[in-house]
């Protein structure tokens, strides 16, 4: 399978007192060129760390959202050729998106960490 992995839209930051438009940027050109993807929504974790299986190693795309209401996610991999490290604690409603253009650049391990019981979260990795 061919797919093309990507993240559109715009990023806008607006004066809510003045009702301008400080900054209005089109996001082009964020995709990855993959062979396979994986995506879950609703996936839930405890306080241990869960590892995630990667659809492919390394994983040069990575969407994670913590869509738990009151729960911290921490978010923990492995970039090709390091060691492990914890990249983020997402905030309840944050969220973490990551690209890479070369095959031997990305992840090869991924690991979730709720700060309770069943924090959920959702996410695409593909590559």
């Amino acid at each position: 399978m061919a797919v093309t992995i990507s993240l559109t839209g715009s990023i806008k930051a607006t004066d809510s007192v003045a009702g301008t438009i400080a900054l209005s940027k089109v996001l082009t050109a964020l995709a990855t060129v993959a062979t396979t993807f994986s995506e879950a929504s609703g996936f839930s974790v405890g306080t241990s760390p869960v590892s995630v299986t990667l659809p492919i190693s390394p994983a040069t795309f990575v969407y994670i959202k913590n869509t738990h209401a009151t729960q911290t996610l921490t978010v923990a991999w492995t970039p090709n050729g390091g060691a492990s490290n914890t990249v983020v604690v997402l905030q309840p409603g944050a969220w973490l998106g990551f690209g890479e253009l070369t095959a031997l650049s990305g992840i090869t391990a991924l690991s979730l960490t709720g700060s309770g019981a069943s924090t959920t979260c959702e996410y695409v990795l593909g590559g």
